[in-house]
């Protein structure tokens, strides 16, 4: 078994996504909104900073996989997707932290209930 790991890559994908949230927010009871609003802020700011890679970078990758004599197990393209398979591999908690770190999340309170 091979396993391409590609990372942010420059597709449809996030905008489809952002897309769905949007409807799926729009019928959603406002004070329920309200109760993650600080949470979805601090979210999409990160997510308006992200770098996607460009989708040549992993079809290369996908190409030295399928060509090569002797594959490894594990490709990995982009620098992003390097990190995310170290964070993997960290103690639950320790992952969980640096995560709501990185997103902006540990000063974020819960809304009212």
């Amino acid at each position: 078994m091979i396993v391409v790991e590609p990372g942010a890559t420059e597709t449809p994908i996030f905008a489809s996504a952002e897309a769905a949230a949007k409807a799926a927010t729009g019928s959603a009871d406002p004070h329920l909104l309200a109760l993650y609003a600080g949470h979805r802020a601090a979210l999409a700011e990160v997510m308006a900073h992200q770098k996607n890679g460009p989708v040549d970078r992993v079809v290369k990758t996908i190409v030295t996989a399928v060509e090569a004599r002797r594959p490894k197990r594990r490709y990995v393209a982009g620098s992003d997707a390097r990190a995310l398979g170290m964070l993997s591999r960290l103690p639950a908690g320790l992952r969980e932290r640096l995560i709501t770190s990185s997103f902006k999340l540990s000063k974020v309170s819960a809304g009212a209930a």
